[in-house]
């Protein structure tokens, strides 16, 4: 089984850092972070430690601590959210914290590459497609994802490389999020070596508020990934990078000599001629900047003091409709929490004996159980040019948490899947959606693969499609608003 993703536009990021020599008496302000401490301290030891974000990504610490030669890397969960670190006491990093955009793959693979996944709160680079004659195949490349995302590239021009969506003068970070993704090369027709390089994914986005101190003698990283390098001549094949994603630091104090980074990713290959990705964004806010002499790059904005700290880093993105593959087959063969997928080696494998038709469970949240909404799930078989649609049955549940079965008659070999639920509007709630190209929003599609996180679109009467996270933020919130209206009047 087989899903897809994007990924960002080539480019090299060679940025200077700023010398930060910010100087301000301290004045004997307080401020509070907002911190419970319910989390407790803390603290890692040598070496790397990987976490993905829980679910709305805050944290509720009494100290933060990470030594030198500690590594720790924050990966996304399952809502995208951006990471937010709320201490009562020091937040200190001697060692590196990591909230990067992952790279694109390489082109020329064998199979079609999947862009390097965003940072926590940041989005993913566009898929590398591939075209064989025999047996037939034409799998096309995708843009990055993310608003700002990189376009795909043509047979003459390179994937695009991802901007950051804000203006420049976004300078608060609230909402909070990432950077977006490069978009895929495209693919040279004639054999398995042709596949497009994928595109790079988006920094992350992270946030550290400490009622007392912030520290930093390493490094903060929200970095964006490098496109997949070309192997050869053809610039088209080569893929974007994806953009740098965003830093937020509030305390009181905020010293150290150590480094912080939203840069675009660096592209390794030649130079095509395409844009470079666009860097991030970097706030510092504290009564006491004095102690600091390190490095901060792109230039930040700076506050004298620290401004109020909402837990809810990117409510755009929260609490709108998710749909997920649950599980395949009877007895249920559980969904991978993280996708590796080739023809060679399938995400799921079902059991030899196995009988059609196999009964595929999707899991809803915050989405209409019953009219109007329909669920549907796509068989895609390798090798075949067309695909079969099965209307899901038995959608039970509430607004917040719902299931629909599809009962599918899969072929041998390896097939892909798919799922939407389309929701259509209606009266008032309808025109609490923001027009796209001057149209009213009509039907709210979810789209799903094995093992990816869900992506919802807006679509009009006319058939004009805007994926949620390529609207700008103000958008985004009307969404929000509107789907919080939506959950409201429901009554199961």
């Amino acid at each position: 089984m087989k899903s897809t993703r994007r990924e960002l536009q080539p480019g090299r990021a060679i940025v200077a850092a700023m010398l930060l020599a910010w100087v301000h008496a301290a004045t004997g302000q307080t401020f509070s972070s907002g911190s419970t401490g319910a989390d407790g301290a803390f603290n890692v030891g040598g070496g790397a430690t990987n976490i993905t974000v829980r679910p709305g990504g805050v944290y509720h610490y009494t100290t933060y601590n990470v030594p030198l030669g500690a590594t720790v890397e924050y990966f996304r969960g399952t809502d995208n959210s951006p990471v937010v670190i709320l201490t009562t006491g020091d937040v200190t990093i001697s060692g590196t914290v990591t909230v990067r955009g992952l790279d694109g793959v390489t082109h020329g693979q064998s199979n079609p590459q999947l862009g390097g996944q965003g940072g926590p709160g940041g989005f993913k680079g566009g898929n590398g497609g591939i075209i064989v004659a025999n047996p037939p195949l034409n799998i096309q490349s995708t843009a990055g994802q993310g608003p700002g995302g990189g376009a795909a590239g043509t047979s003459t021009v390179a994937g695009f490389s991802g901007n950051y969506a804000a203006p420049t003068s976004f300078t608060l970070l609230t909402p909070l999020f990432g950077g977006s993704g490069g978009g895929a090369g495209f693919p040279t027709p004639g054999g398995f070596s042709g596949s497009a390089g994928s595109g790079g994914g988006g920094g992350g986005a992270i946030l550290f508020a400490s009622s007392t101190r912030i520290t930093v003698n390493g490094a903060i990283r929200a970095n964006g990934g490098a496109g997949g390098v070309n192997i050869n001549s053809a610039c088209s094949v080569q893929a974007g990078s994806g953009s740098g994603g965003a830093v937020r630091l509030v305390a009181p104090t905020i010293d150290g000599g150590g480094q912080v980074q939203a840069l675009r990713g660096v592209y390794n290959g030649p130079n095509c001629g395409m844009p470079l990705a666009s860097d991030g964004r970097i706030r510092i806010e504290a009564f006491t900047l004095s102690g600091f002499s390190g490095t901060v790059a792109p230039t930040p904005s700076v506050a004298n003091a620290p401004g109020p700290v909402s837990p809810a880093g990117n409510p755009a993105l929260a609490n709108v409709p998710t749909l997920q593959f649950a599980s395949i087959g009877s007895p249920p063969q559980p969904i991978p929490t993280t996708q590796s997928a080739s023809y060679s080696t399938p995400d799921v494998t079902l059991p030899l004996g196995t009988a059609n038709p196999v009964p595929v469970v999707l899991n809803a949240t915050n989405t209409p159980v019953g009219p109007p909404t329909v669920i549907t799930v796509r068989l895609i078989p390798q090798g075949v040019a067309s695909s079969v649609n099965v209307v899901g049955t038995n959608h039970t549940g509430t607004f917040a948490s719902s299931s629909a079965t599809a009962d599918l008659t899969l072929p041998n070999g390896v097939t892909v899947l798919q799922a939407h639920a389309a929701m259509t509007l209606t009266g008032q709630t309808a025109s609490l959606f923001p027009l796209i190209d001057g149209e009213p929003v009509e039907r709210v599609m979810v789209a799903a693969a094995p093992g990816e996180p869900s992506t919802l679109s807006l679509v009009t009467k006319s058939g004009k499609e805007r994926r949620l996270d390529e609207l700008p933020v103000e958008d985004q919130l009307r969404v929000a608003r509107a789907w919080e209206a939506m959950r409201e009047t429901r009554t199961e």
